[in-house]
């Protein structure tokens, strides 16, 4: 009996992080897990009618709904980031996980550390992020884009967003800011995706897939920072290796840490921006043709994007005391998610939410997070995001969606598709002008 209960409980919280019909119920809206899967914000909506903080489908944790519970979620220093505090927690993930590594455990990285800790490595890391220096890479990074948009096969007139431009673009800034070999590009791609099953608990296939990406590339940094010690350049591991901050540097276990998330976190979320954005646009031509007619509505554009179709969905905190949380107790050692995605779309702070808008006059969102764990690669993530549309737009005057089936991201924190592809026009451009 007790052994059923405990497998019963560790399953409620593998759910609980990783399962899309554990924290939206299908007996909310009627929806299955795949309609949830495919569109989540009809959930969303009738959750947060219901509170702007629930208890889950059967009491497996807590969910925070709205905007401002969101963000208070985020800087609240009764919640924390690090599961290897919360005892009960890591027993049952263990158990859910059978034996296969649970990333936030075993890998812990600035995204699921608490103070000191995660206050000591962001500002060593910090150094890396000076606005002036990630904007000076445009140029370059326009360039990237270019040889991505000519990567294509005219005379298909068809472009696979995801696999020609959004993947590649990131995977390209992130590892020559990190001062990587070109020949391992490819590869850095593959991992980078392979290694997002680690939160996939529950779907042995995505997990045995993170655990092997996630050997491989702790495996070759160790080999990259040895190398770099001994021979320093002007790339971000150099630095990150030479970081200090009052006599304190980073150990060999954290730039290894730092490395990884720095290459996953800065190609998962900026390929996912590029395509839900492309993907949004095509829905509605109108806002396509006001942002073709007036290129100045870009950043608003990028910004209504990360409101309306938001990279990461949700984070996961837990407790670290009894709180009195908006009128609800939340005893220590609770889980409860921040919902980005829900929160986005709170009517309370942004009219008509539901309206995907790139001229809207006030744009709130939290989808760099909020408080002490705000992204430090958002600034990358909006250029790369603005320059990568803009040149497509100018490149692809007349594109449209190509009849496909659009296939949503299995790993429910993450919203983003794996294949995006449009008709360029192009071909039937050339046979109308006579051009070859």
């Amino acid at each position: 009996m007790k052994k059923k209960l405990l497998q019963g409980i560790s399953q409620s919280i593998m759910f609980l992080l990783s399962r899309a019909d554990a924290y939206f119920s299908g007996s909310v809206s009627g929806m299955s897990s795949e309609e949830i899967k495919n569109d989540p914000y009809k959930d969303y909506g009738i959750l947060r009618s219901r509170g702007k903080v629930l208890r889950t489908y059967r009491n497996r944790g807590w969910l925070a709904l709205g905007f401002e519970e969101v963000q208070s979620l985020f800087q609240d220093p009764r919640f924390g980031a690090d599961m290897r505090k919360n005892g009960f927690v890591v027993n049952m993930l263990r158990m859910a996980a059978a034996g296969k590594p649970v990333s936030f455990l075993d890998s812990p990285t600035m995204l699921n550390l608490d103070p000191p800790d995660h206050t000591r490595l962001r500002k060593l890391v910090t150094k890396g992020f000076v606005q002036k220096t990630i904007l000076a890479l445009e140029p370059r990074i326009e360039f990237i884009i270019k040889n991505c948009l000519d990567s294509y096969d005219a005379a298909s007139g068809q472009f696979d967003v995801m696999q020609q431009l959004a993947q590649p673009l990131p995977v390209i800034v992130i590892a020559e800011l990190l001062g990587l070999p070109k020949k391992d590009l490819k590869r850095f791609q593959e991992l980078s995706e392979d290694l997002l099953g680690l939160t996939a608990l529950g779907n042995d296939e995505l997990m045995d897939a993170g655990a092997i990406a996630n050997a491989e590339l702790v495996s070759y940094f160790e080999g990259v920072i040895a190398h770099k010690r001994q021979h320093p350049d002007q790339d971000m591991i150099s630095r990150l290796i030479e970081a200090e901050e009052e006599g304190d540097r980073l150990n060999a276990e954290e730039l290894n840490s730092t490395c990884v998330v720095l290459l996953i976190a800065g190609h998962e979320t900026t390929a996912r921006l590029i395509g839900n954005g492309i993907h949004l646009l095509l829905q509605h031509p109108d806002q396509m043709e006001l942002l073709r007619q007036d290129p100045s509505l870009m950043p608003n554009a990028i910004e209504e994007i990360l409101r309306f179709e938001p990279p990461v969905q949700f984070m996961v905190r837990f407790a670290l005391e009894d709180v009195n949380f908006f009128g609800k107790v939340i005893k220590k050692n609770q889980l409860i998610m921040p919902v980005i995605a829900s929160a986005n779309r709170d009517p309370l702070m942004n009219s008509n939410p539901e309206k995907f808008d790139i001229a809207r006059q006030e744009i709130n969102h939290v989808s760099f997070g909020y408080g002490i764990h705000l992204c430090l690669g958002m600034t990358l993530a909006r250029l790369e995001g603005r320059l990568a549309i803009q040149l497509l737009l100018e490149r692809f005057s007349h594109m449209s969606l190509a009849e496909q089936e659009i296939e949503w991201s299995s790993i429910p924190m993450v919203r983003g598709m794996e294949s995006l592809v449009i008709n360029t026009g192009e071909t039937q451009e050339s046979e109308a002008t006579g051009v070859v």
